[in-house]
């Protein structure tokens, strides 16, 4: 077999593995709960190096209960919410908190609002935040 069809077919080999391999680190990320949202900021012109006001939801079967993670938040310098949501008959406490976001710093914060939520029959739904200026801050 002549050398250059050789090199030919290695070089088409490496293309398909290196695409196949691109493709599912993608889809790994997009399933991510915390780097999905992360990509869509920068896309949109978010500078993700400053801080952003992040809103974290957590969601209650009942009031005492989304008060307990109010409080226990606030203790944590997290401002707070507690309403009815919607029809629905979950109580929501909703937090925010100035930060960066930072990909590792979320997915521990993950953790720890999974873990809040749980211990009172709760459920952590995930952060939100609107697109902070590319431009640095005076």
């Amino acid at each position: 077999m002549p050398l250059s069809l050789l090199l030919l077919l290695g070089a088409l080999g490496l293309y398909l593995y290196l695409r196949g391999h691109l493709a599912q680190a993608r889809a790994r990320r997009v399933a991510d709960p915390d780097a999905a949202p992360l990509d869509e900021l920068a896309r949109a012109g978010s500078n993700l190096s400053l801080p952003h006001e992040i809103e974290f939801f957590l969601y209650f079967p009942d009031q005492p209960a989304a008060l307990r993670a109010a409080r226990t938040l606030e203790a944590e310098g997290y401002q707070t919410e507690v309403s009815r949501e919607g029809a629905a008959e979950d109580w929501l406490c909703f937090a925010t908190r100035e930060m960066v976001p930072d990909l590792g710093a979320l997915r521990t914060l993950r953790e720890r609002f999974n873990r809040l939520a749980d211990t009172d029959g709760g459920v952590y739904d995930g952060w939100g935040t609107t697109v902070t200026s590319t431009e640095s801050r005076p």
